[in-house]
């Protein structure tokens, strides 16, 4: 009696059918325009560009981010049919012959950082282009950009410490090497527009100008919150065109006001002020400093069994029968969006540590992983599209799990190849946010975890090796 045949139940299609939207964002034309700016001379032999960027993409995409984890993939077969304008008489896994990853290495450090913050703000241009409506990710006609910063974590490895320094406390110099980051974020599409990195010790306020002139769209909004609510913010957006909506700390709001004749705002009131720097204010020293014309806004935020808030705002945008108090009020209150973006940056793409050896290299994974972060957010852009809805209705975690899965896995046998796209978005579609109207907005900031055997790892592994050395040998003693 012979064996029942086996029927697979799922099948891997090629890359070029399963991300179609990598493919129309990034073929081979455009990689190479990026290359030509770069003004880099660059071969296409085995490992192209175009390859060696998709295993950055892919390195952040999985959970395995090791370069070993991207030639394992890249033999596999799964990138033969990437580069469709490249003919070859064999596949591109039939002519790796290594399992090493030194060509990979090599031309990951080949390949120029702005090769890969190129693609980052094409992949965010295009985003626009894709909604039909405008309105999608406008409000009152302007986009909207979150201004955040954040830090990352690396080990001190090559020049690492001597570019970005070590974090210092009370207790001395740290182990870690911190990295301060300053992004700006689209509020609607939730992708990340501009971005720049400094060492731990830069305040967030020198990043706003590189941040800002990496703006596409004329007249933008920008919130911001107290940290970067300071006249700095308004004297670089100004001139470029832009607006700003920041939050002010009680001692600039009064400062302000009073330079109006007025002690005091009541609750839900504005007035007109102009924003002229203080002798201590840090400006740009290349730029003029005139007084800004706005509007101070003071708001008195209370709720059951919470502390009242005082809210100031500045903000650039006059016309107030054009933009309500109230909707301005609102529109800052949609802030937090930046916070859960870097969230999502740092706990889902795991970006929160670096395991690298070089300054140049930690910056080209950051810009692959922004890059990645971007590539989600036109999938969740185009799925919201295709629903109706509105991408920040979806969950970045849930979108990001599926296509991870759908790449590594493939899809069930039964989805037809010229509907692959349709099949991918009509899931990403339904990966909504969960709505919890009972939730508990505020949860008291401890964790229940188990105690760890061993304790936790404190300043430098050879210092502890040492310690732990001599302690073995007392005890023998």
């Amino acid at each position: 009696m012979s064996k029942p045949k086996l029927v697979p139940t799922t099948v891997r299609p090629t890359l070029a059918e399963l991300l179609p939207i990598y493919q129309e964002l990034f073929p081979r034309r455009i990689i190479k325009q990026f290359v030509k700016e770069a003004q880099v001379q660059l071969y296409w032999r085995l490992l192209t560009p175009l390859v060696i960027v998709w295993g950055l993409v892919f390195q952040r995409l999985q959970p395995d981010h090791t370069c070993d984890a991207a030639v394992s993939y890249f033999h596999s077969g799964a990138v033969d049919h990437l580069d469709r304008s490249r003919r070859h008489t064999l596949p591109l896994s039939k002519r790796l012959t290594s399992e090493s990853t030194s060509a990979y290495v090599q031309g990951r450090n080949r390949l120029p950082l702005a090769v890969l913050q190129s693609a980052l703000r094409y992949v965010c241009q295009t985003l626009t282009r894709w909604v039909q409506d405008e309105k999608t990710l406008q409000w009152h006609g302007h986009a909207v950009r979150v201004l955040d910063g954040t830090t990352f974590r690396l080990a001190p490895q090559g020049d690492l410490a001597s570019t970005y320094g070590q974090a210092q406390n009370q207790l001395g110099t740290s182990y870690w090497v911190l990295v301060k980051s300053l992004v700006a974020f689209c509020l609607k599409s939730q992708a990340v527009v501009g971005y720049t990195e400094a060492a731990g010790a830069t305040s967030e306020t020198a990043l706003i100008r590189p941040v800002i002139e990496q703006d596409p769209l004329p007249h933008s909004i920008y919130l911001a919150d107290r940290g970067l609510g300071v006249y700095r913010l308004v004297q670089i957006t100004h001139p470029l065109g832009h607006y700003v909506v920041a939050r002010l700390n009680f001692r600039v709001a009064k400062r302000l006001l009073q330079t109006t004749g007025r002690r005091r705002l009541s609750s839900g009131t504005e007035c007109r002020v102009a924003w002229s720097p203080e002798r201590k204010n840090k400006v740009e020293a290349d730029w003029p400093c005139p007084p800004i014309e706005g509007r101070l806004i003071y708001v008195r935020l209370q709720r059951n069994g919470f502390r009242p808030m005082d809210l100031y705002l500045f903000t650039t945008l006059l016309d107030e029968t054009c933009y309500l108090l109230n909707e301005i009020v609102v529109l800052y209150g949609l802030r937090w969006q930046g916070e859960l973006d870097y969230r999502h940056i740092k706990t889902t793409l795991e970006m929160d540590e670096f395991n690298v050896q070089s300054a140049a290299m930690f910056r080209k994974e950051l810009a692959a992983g922004l890059l990645t972060y971007n590539l989600i957010c036109a999938y969740m852009v185009k799925a919201a599209e295709k629903a109706g809805i509105a991408p920040t209705a979806l969950s970045f975690s849930r979108c990001a799990r599926r296509l991870r899965d759908i790449l590594l896995h493939g899809v069930p046998v039964w989805v037809e190849p010229d509907h692959l796209e349709e099949y991918i978005l009509e899931r990403l579609a339904k990966c909504t946010l969960p709505k919890q109207p009972t939730k508990v907005k505020h949860e008291p900031r401890r964790v229940r975890r188990r105690p760890a055997i061993f304790p936790a790892l404190k300043g430098d592994r050879d210092t502890a090796r040492r310690q732990s050395s001599r302690m073995s040998k007392t005890k023998v003693s």
